[in-house]
Order: C-alpha cells, then structure tokens, then sequence
C-alpha cells in the first residue's frame, strides 16, 4: 500500500514580505540596550558621578523603547506582512521599557 501525500508541508507559498519599518524597529530596539551598557561604563569610569549624564541617557533610551514599540505595534497590524519580526521588536522594547523602568524606580527609592 503506497502511503498518501500530505497535502500540508512544511513550507507555504505566500506574497507576504517583510516590512521594512518593522525590521528597522526590529533593529533600533537593540538601542536602549545599548544605551544602558553606555550608561553602566560611563558610571563606572566616573566612580559613580555622572547622574546628569546617565539620567539623560536614560530619558533617551526610554524615547527610543517607545517609539520603536510604536511602530512595531504599526507595522504587525499590517495585511500581507510577516509579523515575526515587528512582534519581536515589540517585545524587546517592552522588555527595555521594563528594564529602565526598573532602573529609575531603584534610583528613586535609593536600593
């Protein structure tokens, strides 16, 4: 008995592509990352005096955060747009966004 070909593989035609606002969100996410390790070396180098520069910094990536998961939040909405990478650069600058919220909430009660 020959054995039935199965009608669903493991690929799939489509004319989905990807966005390309999506993958530049995708990529600008890793900024506030970035951002925190500069942060953490300019403390460092600086004995731990440079709160001005620091807490700008820190302004300036949470900017970052929140626009790159706007548009994120934009571009997996679209039709005909493979939503994996704007989903995983929403959920790195909501992990970023809770990493620096974190930050100022330490520097705020003094741990």
């Amino acid at each position: 008995m020959r054995k039935r070909a199965r009608a669903d593989k493991n690929y799939k035609f489509t004319k989905k592509r990807h966005s390309g606002p999506g993958t530049a969100a995708f990529l600008f996410s890793f900024a506030p990352l970035l951002m925190f390790g500069y942060a953490v070396w300019l403390s460092y180098t600086r004995g731990g005096q440079a709160p001005e520069q620091t807490g700008c910094i820190g302004i300036a990536a949470v900017l970052a955060a929140c626009v790159t998961l706007k548009v994120s939040i934009q571009e997996a909405r679209k039709e005909n747009v493979m939503k994996r990478v704007p989903v995983a650069g929403a959920v790195m600058s909501v992990l970023m966004l809770l990493g620096w919220t974190a930050v100022y909430v330490v520097g705020w009660i003094g741990i």
